[in-house]
């Protein structure tokens, strides 16, 4: 997915400053115009910001005043934007980016505030609706994230009026999205290693266990896997049994695991599901691989990660401070 760039006007007046302090006079006039002439084509598709007052100076309290507010300047009535897919995206997105900002429990009320706006036009709101899907839910969105996916499922679900129907696939897709959540107790299955003993989840040990659901056919697998073993810390977590490595196989085609299960790492636990994860949908395995890192006693610390977090997490996180020699 192509995400939409943020493009606010004083970013583009403070690069033209910029480039007139450093170049002739003719040249960055010319710029500036540019920018100037891009700054309004921008702005047609970006609703006005609220002017944050000044008594408000933290930078969470000033992200909450401008999302309590940022949809005002829009008119759902107005199907000349509310039906204009680029214009939802780009402020959508320009929405979205600032939640980091602010305390997610302040977020719900205006999630549902845009939801109950947008549903006075049945476009509008499908639209509304397909967007945060495709850039909170998709696993191609740079700006995927399952919790503020939640957020918005359980205020649509708390809509009024919302027929039967058309709750049936916001529930379906929250139910989905809460199974083994950050902070809960990953879903227990049994295995089969590749070494023939039969084993579960829960009975496997490690301070720390990075479940890996993979598919030996898939290509993008193999390049990940590739780069999570050549990976130098993770390498010397697992060297230091610091890190265990499950790598669980759920298709059920056994020839082919057989057929590939020696190619994996020797130093990991390679596996076949045996408890049908993916026909009783036990985990949400949108697109592999999907990478969890789990405590001791198997609570989630991570979901569906991709390799940087992943890294970033147990680098900040680990015991491993410093770098280590290998003994010898």
């Amino acid at each position: 997915m192509r995400r939409k760039s943020l493009s606010f006007g004083l970013l583009t007046a403070i690069a033209a400053t910029c480039f007139l302090s450093c170049n002739g006079q003719g040249r960055a006039n010319r710029n500036a115009e540019q920018a100037t002439a891009d700054t309004i084509q921008r702005s047609v598709y970006e609703l006005p910001l609220p002017e944050v007052p000044s008594v408000l100076t933290a930078p969470e309290e000033r992200a909450e005043y401008i999302i309590s507010r940022f949809w005002d300047g829009m008119d759902f009535a107005d199907t000349l934007r509310s039906h204009d897919r680029q214009f939802m995206e780009q402020n959508f997105v320009n929405f979205l980016s600032l939640f980091p900002h602010a305390r997610q429990e302040v977020l719900p009320p205006h999630i549902g505030r845009l939801l109950k706006r947008a549903a006075a036009d049945s476009v509008a709101f499908d639209l509304v609706n397909d967007i945060a899907e495709r850039y909170l839910d998709d696993p191609n969105s740079p700006m995927r994230c399952e919790e503020y996916y939640i957020l918005f499922l359980e205020e649509l679900l708390r809509l009024p009026g919302l027929s039967e129907y058309d709750r049936i696939r916001p529930a379906y897709r929250l139910e989905t999205a809460k199974k083994n959540r950050p902070g809960t107790v990953a879903t227990d299955f049994s295995y089969t290693d590749r070494n023939g003993n039969r084993r579960t989840l829960h009975g496997t040990r490690g301070k720390q266990l990075l479940l890996l659901f993979y598919d030996p056919a898939c290509s993008h697998c193999s390049e990940i896997l590739d780069a999570l073993h050549e990976n130098p810390l993770l390498a010397e977590l697992v060297f230091r049994k610091e890190l265990t490595v499950l790598a669980v196989y759920t298709e059920g085609d056994r020839e082919l695991w057989n057929e590939t299960k020696e190619a994996m790492p020797q130093e990991w636990i390679v596996a076949i599901d045996d408890s049908r994860i993916v026909e009783c949908e036990s985990y949400s395995l949108p697109a592999m691989p999907v990478i969890y890192l789990l405590d001791a006693g198997k609570r989630v610390i991570l979901k569906d990660v991709p390799l940087e977090r992943l890294e970033a997490w147990l680098s900040e996180n680990n015991i491993l401070r410093k770098k280590y020699e290998r003994p010898r």
